[in-house]
């Protein structure tokens, strides 16, 4: 990812659009990714996110499926325990559109990293230990998004 851009509507409660720019890389054709949130039709809060054009052999999403599935067959077969949720991804947030009221991911890129990027060059290093803070940090609730954030980026 070489950039990331925040655009707002209009009207700013109709909604927004972020935009990652990416050089070309081994896995996706795409150099604009975009996942905009606005308004639907029922008044409901909404997203959609582009299509990612997946070079051959590249999806890592549909990788993480398969992975999945050999783990339940796995189990199936007696041989071992799977995983218990599949892990987030940048590419699982971005595609998932299924309830765009509760996308925290979204707001704290939009209201808190894209107008004051230079605090999270400028925080110490943050330890985080199965999605907990560590002993630096207390338990701020603006942190612990950005935990989040690190994980997913």
């Amino acid at each position: 990812m070489t950039k990331l851009e925040v655009e707002e509507f209009e009207d700013i409660k109709s909604g927004y659009r972020i935009r990652f720019l990416f050089e070309e890389n081994p896995y996706f054709e795409n150099t604009v990714l975009e996942k905009e949130f606005h308004l639907g039709a029922s008044g409901d809060p909404d997203s959609k996110s582009t299509e990612i054009k997946w070079k051959a052999g590249s999806d890592l999403g549909k990788r993480l499926k398969e992975e999945s599935q050999r783990a339940a067959d796995a189990l199936k077969n007696g041989r071992k325990r799977p995983h218990q949720d599949a892990p987030r991804t940048f590419f699982s947030w971005f595609v998932e559109n299924t309830d765009a009221s509760a996308d925290d991911i979204a707001e704290v890129i939009k209201d808190d990293m894209w107008p004051n990027p230079l605090q999270y060059f400028l925080v110490p290093d943050i330890e985080v230990e199965n999605g907990e803070l560590g002993d630096e940090e207390d338990d701020d609730s603006e942190v612990g998004d950005v935990s989040v954030i690190y994980a997913l980026l």
